[in-house]
């Protein structure tokens, strides 16, 4: 039956509701050098070039990042990038020579950057809308005319006590809200948070006394607020409004009102439309229902004839409502019989888990849905042990499955239990509810149970219901931005002052995104002359609309380097600003070096990072052996013989022409070569006319001895 007659103010009610969060990304680049042209400055910042060319390339497979989840830099107290380099071989011939121990002039440099493995993925801008359930059980039992059914507890205490597992849910929102919104934004402290609220309880029909005590879909807060902001809105909004004002705790309900199952699903349909609600563009939407109810839903059917409900509005059926009946919003209507996680009408979409991917409302947002987690309350419906279970409901004879423990008590809990996981699960939510309760996925509950206490002076502490509202999660991380260009390079080499770029380069780049490669990667770097120092400089993309780093891409280029001169020794390759490169005589030349350099989301403040050391042994070029000595002049001719020489023709030198080759076809292990052979070629034929004219001479002083003794002899 109704209740009698109640002023306006006693016809305004329900509330619940709950939020979500997560993280995460992973980008890697790599550098790799290898070869002969000289770009270079010493500390003075003077640049310095080297005429030495390529020797053979080195053939280093490169290899590809794995995809890691990508981290916004800001999330995190630590860097979101973790940089690394190696350089192989370890050693090499200095001036890019292979004439040493090493064997080549040319070494490769690896450099790496990627997520740190506790870097926390966010989104830079999230709207949470709580939404509550204000059943009785859930903290609002404050029913003036004694509705309190078949409860033992408030049986015994003609009304005016709680119920026997009543939750402070609701007490505990309202008292500590401004706590709760402050903490959600110090745990996001990267992410600008802002807060809405709903609320919601009646079925208006079956296992429900009339329309006066609740409402199915109800707006309080249709702004989203600052966390600063959140506390003051709920008590102006939610308390005074929805709670009994004669002590702003309670509602008008009791159990002659429906608590096992409730308008869940017109209250999140409204929610996610966004009815009287100011859902934003480029912020992710989460929502956090809280409640102590299943949805009327055939997958979670309530039998009521095993509760506490009470005898004065029974039903003809034990059973509570599967069907949620269609409903008009400001902005839209529902389906009738819209689905919790699945649909009931054949259609697909017809369901709230779908909802949350295909409104317009969850599309618009950075994740492109709607996250929904859900803490379900320890109280008399969640906990099937409860003493708030009659044994003796005084339903029609033959309910079985009654009292705590029963099998029906059992299964309306569970049901009650598995929806709320259900829901997380199919939104990408995190769940929490009693300690004693794992959903499917592994989730488990951490909520123990707290008394209401008084229903004037209810106890609004609850350290474990603090905790998971706290820790809410905003949903999977999806392309994520982690890094905004800046008006210089993102990525820069530059290399010591006995390092250069080779001549012959042969620069490679590539930009990989979970879509493929990036068509507008740069490819060739920038030669870049700032102070007096020539270095190297990338960008993501030559379009500068585009030159943002997202989750999932990876950055690699590669060049290569050669050793223009001393110190022939342990030499750092680049030039980089950390403690161990400082150590090692690197550092910055006119405040450059090797770095990655960008501007997190939402800031504007440049994060630029050192790559650290990487070291090679240079080994100088052997010296050049000296021309052979000239061989010993002939012996003396004996007296009397005249000697005949002859004038030696002169022989043609071929000199290299160094300056005559391309130098980016340069080779510098076969000029090296050359210069040997052709060093040792001139030498060969300095001496070879010397050689001749001593042969020569010899040849002749035997002709001539031989016809003055044919002379001799003829003329005998």
């Amino acid at each position: 039956m109704d209740e009698p007659p109640r002023s306006l103010w006693a016809r305004h009610l329900p509330i619940v509701y709950r939020l979500a969060l997560v993280g995460a990304i992973g980008f890697t680049l790599f550098i790799m050098a290898t070869g002969g042209f000289a770009i270079a400055t010493d500390r003075a910042g003077t640049l310095t070039t080297s005429a030495n060319a390529s020797a053979a390339h080195l053939s280093v497979a490169v290899t590809q990042p794995s995809t890691t989840l990508v981290v916004n830099p800001a999330a995190t107290s630590t860097p979101a990038l973790s940089l690394s380099t190696a350089v192989s071989p370890a050693a090499i011939c200095g001036l890019a020579s292979s004439d040493c121990n090493a064997g080549q002039g040319i070494a490769r440099v690896t450099l790496t950057a990627q997520v740190t493995s506790t870097a926390k993925a966010f989104y830079p801008d999230v709207q949470v809308a709580f939404v509550l359930e204000t059943t009785g059980p859930d903290g609002d039992e404050d029913h003036y005319n004694s509705y309190y059914g078949q409860d033992p507890c408030a049986t015994a205490t003609s009304g005016q006590g709680p119920l026997c597992e009543e939750s402070n849910g609701v007490p505990f929102m309202i008292q500590n809200g401004q706590s709760i919104a402050s903490a959600i934004q110090a745990a996001n402290p990267h992410s600008n948070v802002s807060f809405a609220m709903t609320d919601f309880y009646g079925t208006d029909y079956d296992w429900n006394d009339g329309p006066f005590d609740s409402w199915k879909y109800h707006v309080d807060i249709p702004t989203f607020v600052p966390a600063a902001e959140f506390g003051a809105a709920i008590h102006q909004t939610f308390q005074a409004e929805q709670m009994d004002e004669a002590n702003g705790w309670g509602c008008i309900c009791g159990l002659d009102d429906n608590f096992l199952h409730s308008s869940a699903i017109t209250g999140l349909y409204g929610t996610i439309i966004g009815s009287g609600l100011d859902w934003s563009p480029n912020t992710h939407h989460v929502i956090v229902v809280m409640l102590s109810a299943a949805p009327r839903d055939p997958n979670y059917v309530e039998n009521y004839w095993v509760s506490a409900f009470d005898h004065c509005c029974t039903s003809p059926s034990p059973y509570g409502g599967t069907c949620e009946p269609a409903y008009q919003f400001a902005n839209g209507i529902s389906p009738a019989c819209e689905g919790w996680v699945k649909s009931q009408d054949g259609n697909p979409n017809d369901s709230i888990a779908q909802l949350t991917k295909t409104s317009h409302s969850c599309t618009i947002s950075i994740g492109h849905d709607c996250t929904i987690d859900v803490i379900d309350y320890w109280d008399t419906p969640t906990d099937p042990y409860s003493q708030g279970w009659p044994s003796n409901p005084g339903y029609p004879s033959g309910t079985v499955g009654a009292g705590p423990g029963g099998s029906g008590v059992v299964q309306d809990s569970a049901h009650i239990l598995e929806a709320g996981c259900d829901l997380a699960a199919a939104t990408g939510g995190t769940w929490d509810g009693p300690a004693y309760w794992t959903c499917p996925n592994g989730q488990s509950g951490s909520l123990q149970y707290v008394a209401h206490g008084s229903l004037s002076s209810p106890n609004t502490n609850n350290p474990t219901l603090f905790g998971a509202v706290k820790n809410i999660g905003f949903g999977p991380v999806y392309q994520t931005l982690v890094a905004n260009g800046s008006n210089q390079p993102v990525f820069t080499y530059v290399p010591p002052p006995n390092f250069a770029v080779s001549s012959n380069p042969e620069f490679t780049a590539a930009c990989n995104t979970p879509g493929g490669y990036l068509s507008s990667c740069q490819v060739l770097p920038n030669l870049i002359t700032k102070t007096g120092v020539s270095y190297l400089g990338w960008n993501w993309s030559t379009n500068k609309s585009l030159n943002k780093l997202f989750v999932g891409d990876s950055w690699t280029a590669s060049f290569n380097i050669v050793n223009t001169g001393p110190p022939y020794a342990l030499d750092p390759v680049l030039e980089c600003i950390t403690t161990s490169c400082r150590a090692a005589g690197a550092g910055d030349i006119n405040g450059l070096y090797s770095w990655a350099s960008y501007f997190p989301p939402n800031s504007t403040g440049l994060t630029t990072l050192s790559f650290p050391l990487a070291q090679v042994h240079v080994f100088g070029p052997a010296a050049i052996a000296p021309p052979p000595t000239a061989p010993p002049p002939a012996p003396p001719v004996p007296p009397g013989l005249p000697i005949i020489t002859t004038t030696p023709q002169p022989v043609l030198v071929p000199t290299p022409n160094v300056l005559g080759q391309g130098i980016a076809n340069f080779s510098l292990q076969a000029t090296a070569a050359g210069f040997l052979g052709a060093g040792f070629m001139r030498v060969g034929m300095k001496n070879r006319p010397l050689a001749v004219g001593v042969a020569q001479k010899n040849a002749a002083l035997l002709r001539r001895q031989h016809e003055d003794n044919l002379h001799i002899g003829r003329f005998q």
